[in-house]
């Protein structure tokens, strides 16, 4: 089985989450984005920590040399601390880092959100998805956000540092039971926020289907496509990322998931899969710096 840990709960120590809590509650934000600065660099001269993304450098800058794939991953790296680090910032000051959202955007979610059979939002580690789950709280409903739950990740969600409103973690470590939940959830007219880039287990697993991503195969879930064919619930698709120190809305799109599609035929799903991944493909090409898969997604 493939370990997809959160790179944060591996490489951040409770004391370093400390460190950068007090700078942030000092409103010395200047300091703790220097500070994060070095501490990437250490990390990134780490071998074991640059061959977690090292698949995904080589397919996005394949004519970088050494020390060109070392800068690459240097800015991957930082580019997540400081999505790590506006969750933090939101979180202790409320101050949440959005842009507007065009008249698009807010029509695709008003129309979402008066489904009473609820919405399936479905994101990726891509972007600035940490401080991007945050934008639900524009749901007049409960939210409900699937996530393999790990004990030892010492990063928290922004609600947690005392700002904003909660949301309910169903954890997917029972893919089954999670499912149940979140079907519950969507059966009250509720927010179910799924990520749709990542299988829990392996290649072999019946739970997803193979799309094309960066000129390979990788295979992603299909449990959002299901939960909307059986449900009924509304299906959109949710990109943010972070520019010049703000987060606003790459994508959002409705994706029609037929009802009463066969669950036991998970290739069914695969043409809905597949517009997710270009969608996903998309914010990496405009920013190479914002794909979080630290692992070889194509050897699965």
């Amino acid at each position: 089985m493939q370990n997809k840990r959160s790179i944060a709960s591996t490489l951040g120590s409770r004391l370093q989450y400390g460190i950068f809590e007090v700078l942030v509650r000092c409103r010395l934000l200047f300091v703790a984005r220097m500070v994060l600065a070095f501490v990437v660099l250490y990390y990134a001269l780490l071998p074991h920590v640059r061959l977690r993304c090292a698949a995904y450098i080589e397919r996005r800058f394949p004519r970088a040399g050494g020390l060109g794939r070392f800068v690459h991953t240097y800015h991957l790296y930082l580019n997540f601390g400081q999505v790590l680090l506006d969750r933090m910032i939101a979180g202790v000051t409320g101050r949440f880092p959005f842009c507007e959202t065009d008249q698009q955007v807010r029509q695709c979610f008003d129309v979402a959100g008066a489904n009473p059979h609820g919405c399936i939002v479905l994101t990726a580690h891509v972007g600035a998805w940490q401080v991007g789950i945050a934008g639900l709280d524009q749901f007049d409903r409960p939210v409900n956000v699937v996530q393999l739950h790990n004990p030892a990740d010492q990063g928290k969600h922004y609600f947690q540092h005392g700002r904003g409103r909660p949301f309910k973690i169903i954890d997917s470590a029972d893919p089954v039971g999670s499912m149940v939940e979140a079907a519950a959830a969507l059966r009250r007219g509720e927010v179910v926020c799924l990520m749709g880039d990542r299988m829990h287990g392996t290649r072999q697993s019946g739970q997803g289907v193979d799309v094309v991503f960066m000129g390979g195969n990788i295979r992603i879930p299909a449990s959002g496509y299901a939960l909307a064919s059986i449900t009924g619930a509304e299906l959109i698709m949710l990109f943010t990322v972070r520019e010049k120190g703000v987060t606003r809305v790459f994508k959002a799109e409705r994706l029609e998931v037929p009802a009463g599609l066969p669950r036991r035929d998970v290739a069914v799903f695969q043409p809905y899969a597949q517009q997710f991944a270009a969608a996903m493909e998309a914010v990496v090409k405009r920013h190479p710096y914002q794909f979080f898969n630290f692992y070889d997604m194509w050897s699965q």
